[in-house]
């Protein structure tokens, strides 16, 4: 049952108002950020129990100007690397041949096996007629 058929209820059967409604109003806070957000008794504190869980993740308090200058000429540029990676890119090294296997991949999406060549039949230096006599001669002794 809801609770407006609970007290509509009690009011027709003639109890007494006393019990209160006992809802957690919140009041009206206007949040800094979203670590303001987690409860006060599970913020993560340090061991001293001095420091706010702001600082334990990094944030510091107070950044001066200073400070942040250093570290925008301690950077350094990485234009003329990337100027030196594309003109590396821009020569083509590879020859045609690997290009047009390349391209006959991707238009086909799968993969094109090599062509077998026939193996040739094994040339040695000795004829059958030399095995024959060599068996001969083996099994002889």
């Amino acid at each position: 049952m809801s609770n407006s058929l609970v007290r509509k209820g009690l009011d027709l059967l003639g109890y007494e108002k006393s019990v209160k409604q006992e809802k957690k109003k919140r009041k009206h806070v206007k949040y800094k950020g979203s670590l303001d957000l987690i409860p006060p008794k599970h913020r993560i504190f340090s061991k001293n129990d001095k420091t706010d869980l702001g600082t334990i993740l990094g944030r510091s308090s107070k950044v001066t100007v200073y400070e942040t200058q250093k570290k925008l000429a301690a950077k350094v540029d990485p234009t003329d690397e990337n100027v030196q990676r594309l003109l590396l890119l821009s020569t083509n090294r590879i020859d045609p041949n690997t290009t047009n296997k390349l391209l006959s991949r991707a238009l086909r999406k799968r993969y094109i096996p090599k062509e077998k060549k026939p193996k040739e039949p094994e040339a040695t230096a000795f004829t059958e007629e030399d095995f024959k006599k060599f068996e001969k001669e083996y099994v002889d002794q």
